[in-house]
């Protein structure tokens, strides 16, 4: 069995994508920002919420093993790519907000979000 080594690049680069969805993923596992997020939701009128929110949770620390792991990267990849379009497009209708500093900060968040996805698809390439 041959063992590639792994660049450096590649490790930090995952090791950072990692970083980011878990150190989100454990901030977001809080009683009251569990609430706040199911709440919202349903106020958005997404189905299920409470079911829908847990499998966003297990998308993004599952995900996250695996990249981190380099076990099934790709669908790890692809779970991480489901899970940031779908908080998305659920938690960042910036067109929505009537205050201008929350669209402004929704508007933002969606266009780095954006950028995430296009790292997300290098890396998918990458271990595909």
């Amino acid at each position: 069995m041959h063992i590639e080594p792994v660049s450096w690049l590649d490790f930090t680069g995952r090791g950072l994508i990692v970083l980011f969805f878990v150190a989100t993923g454990i901030a977001n596992l809080t009683k009251a920002r569990i609430a706040d997020h199911i709440d919202r939701m349903a106020g958005f009128g997404v189905p299920f919420p409470v079911p829908t929110f847990w499998i966003g949770i297990v998308l993004q620390f599952a995900g996250s093993a695996m990249v981190l792991f380099d076990w099934h990267p790709a669908i790890g990849t692809l779970c991480l790519i489901v899970f940031t379009i779908t908080a998305t497009a659920i938690f960042h209708r910036f067109w929505q907000k009537s205050d201008p500093m929350q669209r402004n900060i929704s508007r933002i968040t969606l266009l780095g979000n954006a950028a995430i996805v296009g790292g997300l698809l290098l890396l998918l390439e990458n271990v595909r």
